[in-house]
């Protein structure tokens, strides 16, 4: 599903249309972040078994500690790791990040249908031609938080004329994921299931993915 939904963009940019608006709710917006409500490109729209646990409601402090425990960490593999060993582990989001997002994302699961995945989209100016993106978005499912980043701080060139696509499709990634996804507290994390043999060919669709045990989040320190 998720593939066909980036064919289908990328049909529309090849023949130089401007694709319509792919959010179904605007939950907040500022001239550098958004939250908002989009249809879940992992979702069979037609089959309920697919569907996502929504609306749901949560207390702010889960989404909080959620956001506040989400770590990542530069990913080193073969003689660099050998080279410089493991990276440090940074927080994911700043601490004003953290403030301007867990209401509007409580709010926007508050909102959302089974089919929609809810989205959010920070961005700093780096000069006047480029800035710093983090977006990604969350579901809930079967009694856990699917929490994705699609881009951490990447680099995003805006184009003098054309489709600007970061703040258009923050579930697409602008560059390889260059860090891996870790949380806090360990025993919170939901391993995932084994991808299949088309998943390990084509890659993870979600490979910025982590997923968090609810019942552990609402135990977490308010």
């Amino acid at each position: 599903m998720s593939r066909w939904y980036w064919i289908v963009w990328l049909v529309w940019l090849l023949a130089g249309c401007t694709p319509p608006p792919i959010y179904s709710y605007l939950v907040y917006e500022n001239p550098t972040a958004f939250v908002r409500l989009e249809p879940s490109p992992w979702v069979d729209q037609e089959d309920p078994k697919t569907w996502n646990a929504h609306p749901v409601t949560l207390a702010r402090h889960q989404l909080s500690e959620a956001l506040k425990g989400l770590l990542v960490r530069e990913h080193r593999a073969g003689l660099i790791l050998w080279i410089r060993g493991i990276a440090e582990e940074l927080p994911a989001f700043r601490e004003e990040e953290v403030e301007l997002l867990a209401t509007r994302l409580q709010e926007g699961l508050d909102l959302a249908v089974p089919q929609e995945v809810v989205t959010f989209y920070i961005s700093h100016p780096v000069n006047s031609t480029r800035r710093e993106v983090t977006s990604g978005g969350l579901f809930v499912l079967d009694g856990h938080l699917h929490l994705i980043l699609s881009n951490h701080r990447a680099i995003y060139e805006i184009p003098s004329a054309g489709l600007i696509y970061d703040r258009r499709y923050p579930l697409f990634s602008l560059a390889p994921l260059s860090v891996d996804i870790l949380f806090a507290s360990p025993n919170t994390i939901i391993p995932k299931k084994q991808e299949g043999l088309l998943e390990a060919i084509l890659g993870d669709e979600r490979g910025g993915e982590i997923i968090l045990d609810l019942s552990k989040l609402a135990m977490m320190k308010m």
